[in-house]
């Protein structure tokens, strides 16, 4: 009888980033030897970390700076 893992699988998340993101989090990975996933894992955990009281203080890009006008 084979024993069985009580190791969980990873949770996945599929993302569309914004121009220009994956391009970036790529030039942060490269400039410190590390794989892209990680610096996206790491990015997510600071996120998370900064936001554990629950409140989110996010700014918005305004239609100026996304390049979008009022649609």
């Amino acid at each position: 009888m084979t024993k069985k893992s009580t190791r969980t699988s990873p949770d996945r998340v599929t993302v569309t980033l914004g121009e220009g993101q994956r391009q970036a989090l790529q030039a942060i990975a490269n400039k410190n030897g590390a794989p892209l996933a990680f610096v996206v894992r790491y990015a997510l955990m600071e996120f998370i970390r900064e936001h554990t009281d629950g409140q989110l203080r996010l700014r918005f890009a305004s239609s100026e700076e996304t390049g979008r006008g009022s649609e």
